[in-house]
């Protein structure tokens, strides 16, 4: 077994430095040459961590296949608004295709947030998760990011964490698992997917006070379960389905703010606005908020 060793919160420091003289990538300061950007500094972790108090990252932190990386309770975890290509977004990650274990507990969620003073979305990139056999996050707070978590390929459990402030609180593709007990909230896209042959569930989450509730970008049959959700009181759409989603979507079994069809897919983006686009089902719906629901962290 690889050892496995922990950040506290001398990690602070210790991320800064490696970040910046990370042996074998390039890490030129701006204004080194005429006309030079800074180059995104990237650091591997080469054997099992824990991290715990703060954790500081500047550039790319990656989790590689067969490393663990384990998150105590109450860290907060802060990115560095760093923007290499210019293009209006932070560059600074948490970049996983090993293990991830982030279990935060009542009172003391796990943070992944912005290092600005004054913090706003998009200050840095995301915590992608590709390819990854074992990924759970358990109260967990993502906020301030382009997106605040990402899964691909992979295997996870997310549950009661909070998702907000962020451009796409949650988004996945060709993911397995569940993903429930959620809030997301004053995000662009609450919830953005392909799902790509994915089988993952989406249930009993609160997705509200969001520009669009849920979007359904494309390649998307039905496979992913969404059901016991409150989906309501989003700015633009509760549910949208992106220009190239031409099959239907069934969700029923959700919350709608309202137990008024009508007033339901008023509240929807598929057929009924633009023609060429699938249906989203939505019938049978719940006819009252499900009860005894706990809600983020």
């Amino acid at each position: 077994m690889t050892p496995r060793r922990a950040i506290a919160l001398g990690a602070v420091l210790l991320f800064g430095g490696i970040a910046s003289s990370c042996a074998g990538v390039a890490a030129k300061s701006a204004g080194t040459e005429p006309g030079a950007r800074e180059s995104l500094p990237v650091k591997g972790l080469t054997s099992d961590e824990t991290w715990r108090g703060e954790v500081r990252i500047r550039g790319s932190v990656v989790v590689p296949r067969g490393v663990t990386l384990t998150i105590e309770p109450g860290t907060v975890v802060r990115f560095e608004k760093i923007d290499v290509d210019g293009d209006g977004i932070g560059d600074s990650e948490l970049y996983v295709e090993g293990n991830l274990v982030a279990e935060g507990a009542p009172g003391r969620p796990i943070v992944f947030t912005s290092a600005e003073k004054t913090p706003s979305a998009r200050d840095w990139k995301y915590l992608f998760v590709n390819l990854s056999r074992k990924t759970i996050l358990t109260r967990c707070v993502s906020e301030y990011a382009f997106s605040g978590v990402q899964i691909h390929f992979s295997r996870a459990t997310v549950t009661h964490c909070l998702f907000r402030r962020n451009v796409d609180g949650f988004r996945f593709s060709t993911a397995e698992g569940t993903f429930s007990r959620n809030r997301m909230t004053e995000n662009v896209y609450g919830v953005r997917y392909e799902e790509r042959n994915s089988n993952a569930v989406l249930s009993g989450n609160d997705i509200t006070g969001n520009k669009v509730g849920i979007f359904c970008v494309m390649e998307s049959t039905g496979k992913v379960t969404i059901r016991g959700n409150r989906i309501h009181g989003n700015a633009d759409y509760d549910f949208k389905l992106g220009n190239r989603q031409k099959s239907d979507v069934p969700v029923p079994g959700n919350w709608w703010g309202t137990a008024d069809p009508g007033a339901i897919r008023k509240r929807i983006f598929d057929r009924g606005t633009e023609a060429e686009l699938g249906r989203v089902l939505f019938e049978p719906h719940l006819q009252a908020p499900p009860d005894g629901e706990e809600y983020g962290t």
